[in-house]
């Protein structure tokens, strides 16, 4: 039997692949959203109307080059976090990303973001890195 936890955690990876690997985002909303999307990222408008046009918008926007990647995956009952890196191209910074997501009653219901770019290894005062 699979945990609370997992089928969040997949929920949320799903969604993640659909949206931003595969640039299904009308899809990925519209299949894993609730009705009452809440967005906590101050670029993008609230609801599944909001989230798709923005992305609509970016989509237009972006470099052929961008690439975004999961990282990793933290999941617990209610909140899943996936910690990112995005590339725009090869002349351009990278960006390292945590998007949150509150799932309840197996739909997305809620998000937040926080992410940076990535510096440059020569500023950073030790060799762990950021991703």
């Amino acid at each position: 039997m699979t945990s609370k936890r997992e089928k969040n955690r997949k929920l949320v990876e799903d969604f993640y692949r659909m949206a931003f690997q595969e640039n299904r985002h009308e899809e990925a909303i519209r299949t894993y959203a609730g009705p009452k999307y809440v967005q906590h990222n101050p670029f993008v408008p609230d609801g599944a109307e909001g989230f798709v046009k923005f992305f609509a918008e970016w989509q237009e926007n972006k470099s052929p080059h961008f690439r975004q990647d999961i990282l990793r995956v933290v999941a617990d009952e209610e909140y899943v976090a996936v910690h990112a890196h995005m590339q725009f191209g090869p002349d351009k910074p990278s960006t390292v990303l945590v998007d949150i997501f509150r799932i309840e009653d197996d739909r997305i219901v809620e998000h937040w973001d926080v992410y940076r770019e990535v510096p440059d290894p020569a500023t950073v005062p030790h060799s762990n890195g950021v991703l």
